[in-house]
């Protein structure tokens, strides 16, 4: 006879293998990105909201300045958040004519320094921008010399009012790195799976396009300014709702842009709780919903690992039955994920990596209901 904890177990795991097969199912029939000439290229306004990103700033707009796309047709606007160190004159220093720097510290005044801005620096930038297309990337991020075109592509090959598109995690050289890849990976694949089966629930603000005329006509980021992350999830949202049906994903490789792993534990955990974070002000009932059940499941499978010390007949079975679907399923969805990414060799880590993700998942949803952490040298309360 079956256990009220392993009939809790098996119950789980069912939800858990259908939620798994709806992502595998949307990003298989998520059709990759042609790229095809649409009569006449648009101008484009590249807005990159930065803080304290002096390492990055100079690869990243030279990246930028390198794209195979016409010079004349994309602007640069780098709005800088208060940043502490070299980063606005490190910025200035590129010899681009179309490149903006402007200095949020001057529309704001002091008070606007112990606040994040992110979402002002975004308004700023749309506001002096000289073009109606709208695309934003981060300050640490490398674009890949066909990015610009790909997505320009794409969005005037279709009839969305927002795409998104891949974003991965380069140099990963050690397991710690890996981990953080693989994981960037799978958000990549569930954003791109729910976006094709119509229920958008994430997307990537360092590799994000819409129109100026869109952005205005949900009111940017009105509603939703006093949540410190969430620039560019909230803004999907606001526009799904406006314009239901009218949210795309670049599955293209040439679409993509880098950024690199966080170096530090402290790090990583103030960026994934920053990320979590903004999960209290999804308005949508079903992500949230999902989103509880990822944690309660990761969670069942600490529960059943403290069931191994009763003194029970077969008390490791629930936990078997548990860990071994999450391995499984998880690594049936990387697959196809990984392969778009180059990266099928992460595969063979996935039974390691999912141990780690247990204890993350767990750890990182309790610290994210404070919605307390530490980012860019600025204490986020």
């Amino acid at each position: 006879m079956f256990s009220p904890l392993l009939i809790v177990t098996i119950a789980l795991c069912v939800l858990y293998l259908v939620l798994i097969l709806y992502y595998f199912v949307g990003w298989l029939s998520l059709p990759r990105a042609e790229v095809s000439e649409q009569g006449k290229k648009p101008f484009v306004s590249i807005i990159i909201p930065v803080r304290n990103e002096s390492e990055h700033i100079k690869a990243c707009l030279e990246a930028i300045f390198k794209q195979n796309y016409p010079k004349y047709l994309f602007e640069v606007i780098v709005v800088d958040d208060y940043s502490t160190d070299p980063t606005i004159r490190l910025a200035k220093e590129i010899d681009e004519s179309s490149l903006l720097v402007l200095d949020l510290q001057q529309y704001l005044g002091n008070p606007g320094e112990y606040v994040p801005n992110k979402k002002k620096a975004i308004s700023l930038g749309i506001k002096n921008a000289k073009g109606d297309l709208i695309i934003t990337t981060d300050g640490d991020c490398i674009a890949v010399e066909n990015w610009l075109s790909t997505m320009v592509s794409y969005y005037q090959s279709n009839n969305y009012k927002l795409i998104t598109g891949p974003v991965m995690l380069k140099p990963a050289k050690n397991p710690f790195t890996w981990f953080q890849q693989l994981d960037v990976m799978t958000l990549a694949g569930i954003t791109g799976a729910t976006i094709r089966n119509g229920s958008p629930t994430m997307c990537n603000g360092a590799n994000l396009m819409y129109s100026k005329a869109t952005f205005h006509a949900v009111e940017g980021f009105k509603g939703n300014n006093d949540i410190p992350t969430g620039d560019d999830v909230f803004l999907m949202q606001k526009i799904e709702k406006r314009f239901p049906n009218s949210i795309g994903y670049v599955k293209s490789i040439d679409a993509c842009v880098c950024t690199k792993p966080e170096a530090t534990l402290a790090g990583f955990v103030s960026q994934r709780v920053r990320w979590a974070s903004k999960s209290s002000g999804f308005g949508n009932g079903k992500i949230a919903l999902v989103l509880y059940f990822a944690y309660f499941f990761n969670l069942f499978i600490f529960v059943n690992l403290i069931a191994i010390l009763q003194p029970v007949e077969m008390s490791w079975l629930p936990l078997a039955v548990i860990g071994g679907t999450k391995v499984f399923v998880d690594f049936v969805f990387a697959i196809p994920v990984t392969v778009f990414f180059r990266k099928p060799a992460l595969l063979l880590l996935l039974p390691i990596i999912n141990v780690f993700h247990v204890i993350y998942v767990i750890i990182i949803g309790v610290l994210s209901l404070t919605g307390k952490y530490n980012w860019k040298e600025r204490a986020i309360k």
